[in-house]
C-alpha cells in the first residue's frame, strides 16, 4: 500500500513527538502553523520559489515562526529544505488522525441552523461520548439553510436531523 507524502512526514513527526513526550505541544504548534498557512497560501508559494536556495527559504520561514529549536520548528525547516512545505495541510490531517487515535479522541462535525448554546453543546458532546466511547472534539459550523435541527458527522457516519432534510423527505412521500 502506498502512503501519501503527507502521511509519511506526519508519521515521522508523530513518532519523534511521542518519543520526546511532546505530542500535545507539537499537535498544537502544527495546527497553528497550518491554520496560518491556510489563510496565507501566498507564503507557501513564496517558500517554493525555485530561485531561492534552501538556506534562503529556511531563513524566510524562521523570520515568520521564530528561531526556536523545538521539534515543530526543526520539522518545518526540514519541509522547506525538502520542498515539501506545500504538503502542510496533508501532514496536519494525517498527524491529527494519529494524535486522536492515540488519545482516544473522535472529531465530530456538527452543522446547525443557528449556533449551539452551551447546554446543547454539552448534551451533544455527552451523547456522542457515550455512543462512541471516546472523548469528543466538536467542530461546529452554522448553515442557516438547514432551517432547524442539525447534521452530525463523524468517521463515515452522517446523521442528518435537519428540518430541511425532513421537509424534503415529506415532499417525496407526498
Amino acid at each position: 500500500m502506498t502512503q501519501t507524502v503527507g502521511k509519511v512526514y506526519a508519521e515521522a513527526l508523530f513518532l519523534l513527538a511521542k518519543e520526546e513526550h511532546k505530542e500535545e505541544q507539537v499537535w498544537k504548534e502544527l495546527n497553528e502553523v497550518a491554520d496560518v498557512m491556510a489563510d496565507n497560501p501566498q507564503f507557501i508559494t513564496l517558500l517554493g520559489v525555485p530561485t531561492l536556495s534552501a538556506p534562503e527559504r529556511v531563513a524566510i520561514l524562521r523570520r515568520v515562526i521564530g528561531d526556536g529549536e523545538g521539534i515543530t520548528e526543526n520539522f518545518l525547516c526540514l519541509l522547506v529544505e525538502k520542498r515539501r512545505f506545500g504538503k502542510i495541510a496533508d501532514i496536519r490531517t494525517a498527524f491529527n488522525q494519529m494524535y486522536f487515535d492515540e488519545h482516544g479522541i473522535e472529531e465530530v462535525a456538527v452543522t446547525s441552523a443557528v449556533a449551539l448554546d452551551d447546554a446543547q453543546r454539552r448534551a451533544l458532546t455527552e451523547t456522542m461520548r457515550k455512543k462512541l466511547g471516546k472523548e469528543i472534539r466538536l467542530i461546529e459550523s452554522v448553515d442557516p439553510k438547514l432551517l432547524g435541527g442539525m447534521v452530525v458527522q463523524y468517521g463515515d457516519t452522517c446523521m442528518d436531523n435537519s428540518l430541511r432534510t425532513r421537509l424534503q423527505q415529506f415532499r417525496q412521500q407526498s
